[in-house]
């Protein structure tokens, strides 16, 4: 029978010939024969009238070509070499067994990854966690600037911050600051660093020191309770997923790194209910009123409903206010506390960024919690 050899050497097919002995494929070119075994072969065909066999444990490139009007022949002394498998079509088990293992593997990232995502962003390496927040900053950057005039407000927002984490022992607080920066929208946000950004609008909302201090203590509940890292990790899932719980080669973790958006981080329902109640278990330790955080609340409602659901800033969207959440608030107030800060601690707060700056030394001072 003729064919055409190609010795694996060179990409090349010469003239030859082949005989379909009873157990062995025998090729002829030149004075060489070459005996390859049946049980060895597979096909390439190449679907254009020829049949193409290979041999599998050993393949050194070496391909035998001959046309398929020879298929009788070959499926009397080679018959495993007819079936579909042979000629690189799967069969049906293995195209249902393919099919069934897709749907697991993305039924493993789309329920198993979120439940998940606690562990492994708690086991996410050091490196990661900088990268991640470095594309943070980034963001952030993008949209507020650092006010000048804020160390002295910047350094009492986190000597309160401490002093209420101690309080209640949160293990982060040596690792969370808080830095004011100049924004055009009213709002609070945990990085994934552990740094909470609190903009200037937030605080001009605030009418009284305990109004920020609630926020403040939310943004603390978010990080001691890892909000923050499972929200990326869902986020980024597969890549993160491979490369860091199972050592990948750092390809995908890079791009799921860079996919990073900060503002289509969204905490789930529980996510927030869980600081709410996180926070204020942090407010009543330090004897600081909720009823405080339940204004705020309130002053976020009607934020959402006089700038539109259009206007409302991302970062805002993803702490939705509700009046079940300031009824909730108010229901653990308690009255007679003083204050969060004293009036001249408020005062320079309210100033940061150039804010209230017609606030005079007689300004009223505030009235306790609780009414």
């Amino acid at each position: 029978m003729q064919a055409r050899y190609a010795n694996g050497r060179a990409a090349v097919f010469n003239d030859a010939e082949i005989e379909l002995a009873p157990e062995k494929l025998v090729i002829r070119t030149g004075e060489a024969a070459i005996e390859w075994d049946y049980a060895d072969l597979s096909r390439t065909d190449d679907h254009n009238g020829r049949i193409i066999l290979r041999r599998k444990k050993l393949d050194t490139g070496e391909r035998i070509m001959f046309g398929d009007w020879y298929d009788g022949e070959l499926a009397a002394v080679a018959p495993h070499l007819m079936k579909p498998h042979a000629q690189g079509v799967e069969g049906r088990r293995t195209v249902i067994a393919l099919v069934t293992l897709a749907w697991s593997l993305a039924g493993a990232f789309l329920v198993g990854i979120p439940y998940a995502a606690d562990p492994m962003a708690r086991a996410m390496p050091e490196k990661y966690r900088t990268q991640i927040a470095d594309i943070s900053w980034s963001q952030v950057n993008a949209f507020t600037a650092q006010c000048d005039d804020s160390d002295e407000a910047t350094q009492i927002l986190n000597d309160l911050a401490y002093r209420i984490m101690e309080r209640s022992d949160v293990a982060e607080r040596d690792d969370i600051w808080i830095t004011i920066a100049d924004a055009s929208f009213p709002n609070a946000f945990a990085l994934p660093d552990n740094s909470i950004i609190v903009t200037d609008e937030l605080i001009g909302m605030a009418q009284h020191p305990d109004e920020l201090t609630g926020v403040l203590a939310h943004e603390i509940a978010h990080i001691e309770h890892n909000h923050i890292m499972r929200n990326v990790v869902r986020q980024i899932g597969a890549g993160i997923f491979f490369d860091v719980v199972f050592g990948g080669a750092g390809a995908g973790q890079a791009i799921a790194i860079a996919s990073v958006n900060l503002a289509g981080l969204r905490y789930s329902r529980g996510d927030e209910s869980d600081a709410d109640s996180r926070g204020m278990d942090y407010l009543d330790a330090a004897g600081v009123s909720t009823a405080g955080i339940a204004r705020m609340f309130d002053r976020f409602q009607d934020y959402e409903e006089e700038a539109g659901v259009d206007d409302i800033p991302s970062m805002l969207s993803s702490h939705p206010a509700s009046q079940e959440r300031a009824l909730a608030a108010q229901a653990r107030a308690r009255e007679g506390l003083a204050p969060s800060l004293d009036d001249r601690q408020w005062r320079i707060v309210q100033q940061a960024c150039g804010g209230a700056d017609d606030i005079i030394e007689d300004t009223e001072e505030p009235q306790p919690n609780g009414d």
